[in-house]
């Protein structure tokens, strides 16, 4: 069996596409109706960042992206296929 790693990655380092960045609207919202903003002036829309937390991580062998988000009373991870996200453009790879 192929082991696959984790690797962390910072949502600011991250692009999405625009089909990439309405599904994971559709699935937050759905998934913290109580706690979800829409806010036009960032390219995600993602909930309040004080009430629900988000850690991304990239996968090795497949490219896919997992958001991993939480709050005081539930959790879900969105996996993003490869084709809904990139590093953005002007971020350096090391």
């Amino acid at each position: 069996m192929e082991q696959s790693s984790l690797n962390e990655i910072s949502l600011e380092d991250i692009e999405f596409t625009a089909i990439g960045e309405q599904n994971i609207n559709v699935e937050v919202a759905q998934t913290f109706p109580y706690t979800y903003i829409s806010d036009r002036s960032s390219e995600l829309s993602i909930p309040q960042m004080d009430a629900v937390h988000c850690r991304s991580f990239w996968i090795e062998n497949t490219k896919d992206l997992i958001l991993y988000l939480w709050n005081d009373h539930q959790s879900e991870a969105i996996i993003v296929p490869k084709e809904g996200w990139m590093i953005r453009a002007d971020i350096m790879v090391h």
